[in-house]
C-alpha cells in the first residue's frame, strides 16, 4: 500500500509554512510557483520518497495554508524563507527543486545561500539575470510577459482571479497545457479554492509587484555569482509564457548545469507530464547522488 502524503507545518523566518511530506533520507525541498501550492507536486512527492528521499513541499509565503503577512515578498526574503526552512526542518543542506516562481526562488537561494543547497533543480524558470537581459533584448519575450505587468494593477487583478470561485485559475492551467487530461475539475479544486477570495490573491500577486519594483531599481540588486553547485534545468517546450530563447544563456550563469527539454508539454509540466518530469528528476538525482548533504558550521547568510 502506498504511503500517504502527510501534512504538517514549520516556522521559518517568522512565518508558519504548511507543507506536504513523505519519505525518509536526504531532504529534497519542492518549491511551487504561481498560482499553485504544495499539491502541484502530488505526483513527484511519492516518486522521490520511494527513491530514498525525505520530500517536503511547502505552501509558499502567502499561499494555501501558510501565513500571509503583509510584506516580505521580495526575492531576497523569499530565498531566506527557503534557507531558514531547511534549518528549521533540522537539516543543514537540501536539494532544492523549484518550478515557475519556485524556480526563481531556487535560483536566488543557491546564489545567495549556497551553504544550504547541495544541488538544485529548476523547472521552466530562467535565471533572473537571463530573464532581465532577455526582456531588454527580445520583444517576443516582452509580449509573452504581459501578465507580469497586468498583475501590478491593484484591485482589478485580484477580482478577475478570484471571481466565480477562482475559475480563472483552472482556465489558466488548461489554457497553458498541450494535454489537458490531468487538469480535471477535481484536480483543480484545491487551487481554485485557494484564490476564491480577493484578499487571498493579494499576497500571491505581491511576488510580481515586488519584482517589478526591484527591476525599476537595478542598482539595488547585488550581482549574481556564477553557480558552482550541480544543477538541472527542465524546460517544457510549449511554454506560452517563457520562450526557448531563454535556454542558451544559462551557460554563462552556471558551470555544472544540465538542460533537459520536454517536448509537447506546456508550462505546468509537473502536472501535465508528471511521469516525464519524474524520470528526469530521478535520473539526475541518481547521477548526482554523491553530492550528499553535509554539516555546515555557519548559519544561512543574511
Amino acid at each position: 500500500m502506498t504511503e500517504a502524503i502527510n501534512e504538517s507545518s514549520v516556522v521559518a523566518n517568522g512565518v508558519r509554512f504548511h507543507y506536504g511530506t513523505q519519505g525518509r533520507g536526504p531532504l529534497v525541498l519542492l518549491v511551487h510557483g504561481f498560482p499553485e501550492r504544495w499539491f502541484s507536486w502530488r505526483w513527484q512527492i511519492p516518486a522521490l520518497a520511494a527513491a530514498g528521499y525525505r520530500v517536503v513541499a511547502p505552501d509558499l509565503r502567502g499561499y494555501g495554508l501558510s501565513d500571509k503577512p503583509r510584506d516580505g515578498y521580495g526575492i531576497t526574503n523569499l530565498a531566506s524563507d527557503i534557507a531558514l526552512m531547511i534549518r528549521a526542518l533540522g537539516e543543514d543542506e537540501a536539494t532544492v527543486i523549484g518550478h515557475d516562481w519556485g524556480g526563481a526562488i531556487t535560483w536566488e537561494t543557491v546564489s545567495r545561500h549556497p551553504e544550504v543547497v547541495s544541488r538544485y533543480g529548476v523547472i521552466n524558470c530562467p535565471h533572473p539575470e537571463v530573464m532581465r537581459r532577455t526582456l531588454l533584448s527580445s520583444t517576443a519575450q516582452l509580449r509573452r510577459s504581459w501578465y507580469m505587468f497586468a498583475f501590478n494593477i491593484p484591485w482589478l487583478s485580484e477580482r478577475l482571479i478570484a471571481r466565480d470561485g477562482g475559475s480563472a485559475v483552472a482556465k489558466m492551467f488548461r489554457g497553458m497545457a498541450v494535454d489537458r487530461s490531468n487538469f480535471t475539475r477535481e484536480a483543480m479544486a484545491p487551487f481554485c479554492e485557494s484564490v476564491a477570495r480577493p484578499e487571498a490573491v493579494t499576497p500571491m500577486l505581491a511576488y510580481y509587484r515586488q519584482a517589478i519594483r526591484a527591476a525599476a531599481r537595478p542598482s539595488s540588486i547585488a550581482p549574481y555569482p556564477i553557480i558552482e553547485k550541480p544543477g538541472l534545468l527542465l524546460w517544457a517546450e510549449e511554454d506560452k509564457a517563457l520562450g526557448l530563447e531563454l535556454l542558451a544563456p544559462h551557460s554563462r550563469v552556471a558551470r555544472d548545469l544540465r538542460i533537459q527539454r520536454i517536448p509537447q508539454c506546456g508550462h505546468f509540466c509537473t502536472q501535465e507530464q508528471p511521469e516525464t518530469v519524474n524520470r528526469h528528476l530521478l535520473r539526475w538525482l541518481e547521477e548526482t547522488r554523491s553530492v550528499t548533504p553535509g554539516r555546515s558550521a555557519s548559519p544561512p547568510s543574511e
